[in-house]
């Protein structure tokens, strides 16, 4: 038994509609794109860090023990009691007093302890 084809012819409304639709998707994606270089792009690279001097301030040494959490490889974890060591630094980039961290990682590990 053979299939028979039916073909269709559209209506000139609905031609119009159709390429209306498809004209839509293409401009949506099209504003994505024109969107994410001229607004994620300006933004991400002002999120980028800048070198900077930065001269000690003040040190301080709390006398309480902060519980930390460090890494010695890639299998090796654990935590520890440390002392806190709290440097203050005056950021010549942006004119301001903050506190002194190792990198990033250790600043989300350890919040209350700086090195």
């Amino acid at each position: 038994m053979a299939k028979m084809r039916v073909s269709y012819e559209y209506s000139e409304a609905e031609d119009k509609s159709i390429r209306l639709g498809l004209f839509l998707i293409v401009c949506g994606i099209l504003s994505l794109f024109i969107l994410g270089f001229c607004w994620l792009s300006p933004t991400l690279q002002s999120m980028q860090s800048k070198p900077a001097n930065c001269t000690v301030v003040s040190v301080l040494r709390p006398e309480e023990m902060f519980e930390c959490v460090f890494t010695c490889g890639a299998d090796c974890k654990g935590t520890s009691l440390y002392p806190c060591l709290q440097i203050f630094v005056n950021n010549s980039e942006s004119n301001s007093v903050a506190l002194l961290h190792f990198d990033e990682q250790q600043l989300v590990l350890n919040p209350k302890v700086n090195y």
